[in-house]
């Protein structure tokens, strides 16, 4: 064997070698990501879990609103009742 051939093996090598590691760190660095991922829909799982009664707040405003019409209306029913 020539030495072109021995120097054309271990570069060849070499950059197998190469590729092989950017890849094994291209999959951790993918693997890390997936698990931030799963720690970050856990999160948003737990804070709309957290957050769902305040969808709640228009509706109890809205309740009140119509609570206070109400009793508007038969205080001013009342009063021109009494002074009628």
């Amino acid at each position: 064997m020539s030495t072109g051939w021995v120097i054309g093996y271990v570069v060849g090598g070499v950059i197998v070698l190469a590729v092989v590691v950017l890849l094994l760190m291209m999959i951790k660095g993918a693997r890390r990501a997936a698990v931030t991922a799963e720690a970050i829909l856990a999160a948003l799982a737990e804070s709309h879990g957290n957050t769902e009664p305040l969808w709640v707040v228009n509706d109890v405003n809205g309740a009140i609103e119509r609570i206070t019409d109400g009793a508007a209306a038969v205080r001013r029913h009342l009063a021109a009742k009494a002074d009628g």
